[in-house]
């Protein structure tokens, strides 16, 4: 196989994995009317306590409008708020309301079966494989960035 060839399967590979990955998970998360970007943005806060957009964003690799309008969809669901700090009023915080607080636990049980069900499905040396390759595929293409930049 030639080099295009190889990229062109990547490429392929990696569409599939999305889309394969995100019919899992949507299907993981229905019970609870969640999709896997507002599972993670309410595990962030409940870690880590109210955030800003751009720093939710920051933590899940996500471009903060797409953050925003995944709040938007939470604080309807009323389970984020945002919050004006009192320090700075140009400064807004996203945080879990009373109701999110009392699903976490659901929620959480839920994430872990999940991932019990995903890691079921693996050696540990399939997923150390999986990993490493995958690391490498983001340093060749943090290479291609840094190329293409310059």
């Amino acid at each position: 196989m030639n080099l295009v060839d190889y990229c062109i399967q990547i490429g392929g590979l990696l569409r599939v994995i999305d889309t394969k990955h995100s019919k899992i998970i949507n299907q993981f998360y229905a019970p609870h009317n969640l999709t896997g970007s507002t599972i993670n943005i309410l595990l962030l806060l409940e870690k880590e306590g109210p955030l800003r957009v751009g720093d939710i964003g920051a933590a899940l690799n996500m471009v903060d409008s797409n953050v925003s309008a995944v709040c938007s969809r939470l604080e309807n669901m009323d389970l984020v708020t945002r919050v004006r700090m009192k320090e700075d009023q140009r400064v807004v915080k996203i945080q879990l309301t009373e109701t999110a607080n009392e699903r976490m636990n659901d929620i959480r049980a839920n994430v872990t079966d999940f991932q019990q069900l995903f890691v079921k499905n693996a050696s540990q040396q399939d997923l150390e494989d999986i990993v490493n390759g995958l690391n490498k595929l983001e340093h060749i293409l943090d290479n291609v960035l840094r190329e293409k930049t310059d």
